[in-house]
């Protein structure tokens, strides 16, 4: 019995270099613990810091609730008299001649052209507007109905036409110095 606890002996004592190694551990421990504790006093003084500004804040505000409360009322000015806007009024249409003196400052852009209604050609669905300085082709493919497309080809235009639409050079070489692709005609 002797002899076995002779063996289990030195198994059971600790290792020199095992304990060297838990006290370094637990020296580090004690470094984490001091670190944390220091950043929980840093966190508490400046929550502490917050709750004081909070408090003068609402002070703050107490005071100056206290102050409307006892303070007249303050009139608001007297609303503006309100102005009479004149209805909105439409630039008067461009005259063919207008246009076409003009033509590089309306291409591409939208325009309203008031003018004296040429031949009208079926076949394309077009018409030109006439002026002595040249012609306009009026494009009325791209008119929303196709009834009034019917009607201008079909009525003969005795009164100026009023044309809205988009201004751009001829496609193919014709009589007309500009083109208008129709968005809306008024006969």
């Amino acid at each position: 019995m002797f002899l076995a606890m002779a063996v289990l002996m030195p198994a059971c004592s600790p290792d020199p270099k095992s304990e060297d190694d838990l006290r370094g551990e637990i020296q580090d421990l004690k470094k984490e613990i001091n670190s944390m504790q220091e950043k929980l006093d840093k966190l508490q003084e400046s929550q502490h810091d917050l709750l004081a500004g909070q408090q003068t804040m609402l002070a703050l505000l107490q005071k100056s609730l206290q102050l409307a409360q006892t303070a007249p009322p303050v009139q608001p000015p007297p609303p503006p008299l309100p102005q009479a806007a004149p209805p909105f009024q439409p630039p008067p249409p461009l005259t063919v001649s207008q246009l076409l003196s003009n033509k590089d400052q309306y291409l591409g852009s939208r325009v309203t052209v008031k003018g004296k209604a040429g031949p009208v050609i079926v076949h394309h669905k077009s018409m030109l507007l006439v002026a002595p300085e040249g012609m306009v082709e009026v494009l009325l493919g791209s008119l929303p109905d196709e009834k009034t497309v019917v009607r201008l080809t079909s009525t003969p235009l005795e009164k100026p036409v009023t044309v809205t639409g988009i201004v751009a050079l001829p496609a193919q070489a014709t009589s007309a110095k500009l083109q208008i692709t129709a968005e809306a005609v008024d006969f």
